[in-house]
């Protein structure tokens, strides 16, 4: 069986004829270039079994050869070994960062040499996809090596321009994590083209899905990927439900077209993972007629995951953040985070002569709940509460828990008759409200005072708070289930 043939490459006549003498008496064929440019001429024309090249020549040095024959559909399963008079660590991480197979130090022993070649060529014939192409039916020239070299070149801009803009979201800090994954989403269309995409972050019970419309597209289409990305979920038993975080960037290309009028498209997936869990996925909704090749399929994987530990660091931060802040039972906001929006909001009020209301909610004979049902009962009734609240509220007014089960409504622009006729609104909802289930009934009232600024007898914040104090205090002593003001 022929042992195979090898192309050895390097400057040195001496160290040709050295390597080119010891291969032979092995058995082997071999090739020689004393330069770059000519190992390529011979590596496409010939197509040998291994290469042996050097790292310092001139015109094109060993790095940039190895490259670019690793880059090329047509040499790239060549197996190449580095040789070098440098013996640097900085060396052999270059020389196998460049696509390398193995980098030997020129002061090799000619045993480990003959091992290493021997086991890199049995290696790739057992591969079933090693080429079989014959020899000199790839021609190249000079011209086409420079166009080569200009094209990876080009290639490797573009994908360290894109991991250098996903870097750069770090320097845009970890607050805006809603604005970090629509600009992942932006920098992903630049790799892959797509119409439209979904990225779910996945923590615990934590999830949060983002959908990209990035080309025009109807809402059919839009709900489609929706689906998709939701049965795929299922499929690795994540369920979503309506509490997880959804959002759509790009609602301006949404049309008014049927989906039939439409392209076809074709779904490509990134599940992310961390040991055996599903920490995230992309999903991106594209033309089914552009494929998408190997290349550009892992360089995509490399950034979605940088793209990711971008993102989970926002989330973390901004988790922690929210910690800090919010009612652990509730998912509301805490008393300290609520009296510092309220300190912050009064001054505002006072500022620009703005009215402000606060209320504050008590839970009428909630003692009675947790004895009759137990605490995990109450809790539940504290939780619904606080949706209540949540779905009674503008986006611009604050919710909180007050402590126990006392909650507290922060009204900015709200003048008193407006804040009261909320507050009734939600006293009747909490009276008419089930906290059970289909199969217990739990009936619950509440007691609200409400305050307002301007008011002659409101000279400071703790006037205003006291006073929805004093207006809940007679909401009580009145017979509760009632709405109070002083």
């Amino acid at each position: 069986m022929e042992k195979g043939t090898i192309l050895v490459v390097d400057d040195s006549p001496l160290i040709l004829e050295m390597i080119s003498k010891f291969l032979n008496t092995n058995g082997y064929e071999v090739l020689t270039a004393s330069d770059g440019i000519e190992a390529i001429e011979k590596a496409f024309r010939e197509l040998p079994d291994m290469i042996v090249l050097d790292v310092m020549m001139p015109r094109m040095n060993g790095y940039q050869t190895c490259r670019l024959l690793k880059s090329d559909h047509e040499t790239c399963d060549i197996p190449i070994i580095m040789l070098t008079v440098r013996d640097q660590t900085s060396d052999k991480y270059w020389g196998i960062q460049t696509g390398a197979d193995v980098y030997l130090s020129k002061e090799f022993e000619q045993p480990i040499l003959l091992k290493t070649i021997e086991t890199l060529i049995q290696k790739r014939r057992k591969i079933p996809a090693a080429k079989s192409l014959i020899r000199g039916t790839s021609l190249i020239s000079a011209v086409d090596i420079v166009s080569k070299v200009n094209e990876q070149l080009d290639k490797k801009l573009f994908e360290a321009t894109v991991l250098n803009e996903m870097s750069s979201l770090i320097e845009r800090g970890v607050e805006d994590f809603e604005g970090i994954v629509n600009i992942v989403m932006e920098t992903l269309a630049r790799i892959l083209d797509y119409d439209v995409a979904a990225i779910v972050t996945i923590e615990e019970h934590d999830i949060g899905c983002f959908f990209k419309v990035n080309k025009p597209s109807s809402e059919l289409r839009l709900r489609e990927v929706q689906e998709y990305t939701k049965n795929y979920l299922k499929e690795n038993n994540i369920c979503l439900s309506s509490s997880n975080k959804m959002e759509v960037f790009g609602t301006d290309k949404i049309e008014q077209a049927s989906v039939t009028n439409e392209r076809k498209i074709a779904y490509f997936d990134v599940p992310i993972r961390f040991a055996d869990k599903m920490g995230g996925l992309i999903v991106l909704a594209r033309n089914a007629s552009e494929k998408i090749d190997s290349k550009e399929e892992d360089f995509f994987k490399v950034v979605v995951k940088q793209a990711f530990i971008i993102m989970e660091n926002s989330w973390l931060y901004n988790k922690v953040k929210s910690l800090a802040v919010t009612d652990s039972l509730t998912g509301i906001y805490n008393h300290g985070f609520l009296y510092e929006c309220l300190c912050k909001e009064y001054a505002r009020a006072e500022r620009y002569k703005l009215p402000l209301s606060f209320l504050m909610l008590d839970m009428d004979y909630f003692k009675k709940v947790n004895d009759s049902y137990g605490h995990p009962q109450g809790d539940t009734v504290l939780c619904k509460i606080s949706h209540i609240l949540r779905n009674n509220v503008r986006v611009c007014d604050t919710i909180g828990r007050y402590g126990g089960e006392e909650f507290s409504i922060i009204l900015p622009e709200s003048k008193l008759e407006d804040s009261v006729s909320l507050a009734e609104r939600i006293r009747k909802e909490v009276e008419q409200h089930n906290f059970g289930d289909v199969n217990k009934v739990i009936k619950c009232t509440a007691s609200i005072g409400v305050s307002s600024y301007p008011c002659p007898d409101v000279k400071n914040l703790e006037d205003l708070i006291n006073k929805a104090d004093r207006a809940l205090y007679n909401a009580k002593a009145e017979g509760r289930n009632r709405v109070c003001i002083i």
